[in-house]
């Protein structure tokens, strides 16, 4: 086979893609044996219930956040929409959010997108490819405003320059683009369509939505923060909340069980936190998302019943991949 023929790089590129996974699912292990030693150590159930009743002597805080992280995934959707510039009801953009956020929380990886590109690719006039190229880079635009945030958090609180974390990834950036968007997706004609769609006051707007998306979502880490006695600051939020999700590229269990306590924990403590009540925070946190998710995809499912079908078939997909 000739020295740097198409074959040659798509195999090494296919081989460096499977390193990199059998590396997260390594990583995500560890931090789930992580997350089993702190709950051996910090659980604690009757601090839990008191937490819990603390916030329930606060509706109005608990329903501000409830509305403000449910406002992020509204922001989401909306800048899917602007980049698809497609005549659209909004509802299908905010449903295919939903469905994906509860897949998310169902399944042990994460299928969620396949449900964001069924919900967009069942619509007139868009086709396959054009659902996965959006969903693709709405997804690299939340991956790039992740890694913005919490590099610039670790320089903060931590007062390290995260040098090799940002180079590593941009590497991993740049090896996803190629490995997805190349045929039937075309690069030249990707480049087209980005200097059309992103350039500008346009391009200014739908990144300003995924920024803003993550904002709002830090909003649910500052309300229980407080209340199990961990003041956090706004920007301390946003970078706790950053660092975790971003830690969410390493999970294997359906949500991201462990992985997501065990990065919370950790940047909380970062920030001044003993172990045990970070330890809470990430717990209390991760349930009030993973309750948000299934009340949003019940009520999507029951809105638009004929959305079970591809919801069955995107979890028989991933049952097959076991």
């Amino acid at each position: 086979m000739p020295k740097g023929s198409p074959v040659r790089w798509r195999g090494r590129v296919n081989m460096s893609g499977r390193a990199a996974k059998a590396g997260l699912q390594v990583a995500g292990a560890a931090m789930v044996v992580l997350f089993g030693w702190l709950t051996y150590r910090y659980f604690d159930g009757r601090a839990l219930l008191r937490h819990l009743s603390g916030l329930a002597r606060h509706p109005a805080a608990v329903a501000a956040a409830v509305f403000v992280y449910g406002t992020s995934f509204w922001l989401r959707a909306w800048a899917w929409k602007q980049y698809v510039g497609k005549p659209l009801v909004f509802s299908i953009y905010w449903r295919g959010v939903l469905l994906s956020l509860l897949i998310n929380h169902l399944v042990p990886v994460k299928m969620g997108d396949a449900a964001r590109v069924a919900v967009l690719a069942r619509q007139p006039g868009v086709s396959a490819a054009e659902a996965i190229e959006s969903v693709a880079v709405m997804r690299l635009l939340d991956m790039a405003v992740l890694g913005v945030f919490a590099a610039a958090g670790v320089y903060v609180y931590m007062h390290w320059i995260p040098g090799l974390p940002l180079a590593g990834a941009a590497a991993a950036g740049g090896a996803l683009v190629l490995v997805m968007f190349r045929r039937p997706l075309r690069l030249e004609r990707l480049w087209r369509r980005w200097r059309t769609v992103l350039q500008g006051r346009r391009g200014v707007e739908i990144a300003a939505a995924v920024a803003a998306s993550w904002l709002c979502e830090a909003a649910v880490i500052g309300v229980i923060a407080k209340a199990v006695g961990i003041p956090l600051s706004f920007g301390q939020a946003v970078w706790a909340n950053s660092a975790t999700v971003s830690g969410q590229i390493a999970q294997v269990a359906p949500g991201g069980i462990g992985t997501y306590e065990a990065v919370m924990a950790f940047a909380l403590t970062r920030l001044g936190a003993p172990w045990e009540k970070a330890y809470a925070a990430a717990v209390l946190t991760h349930a009030f998302k993973f309750l948000f998710s299934y009340a949003a995809g019940a009520a999507v499912l029951w809105f638009w019943r004929s959305d079970w079908q591809m919801v069955r078939g995107v979890w028989k997909k991933e049952r097959e991949k076991r």
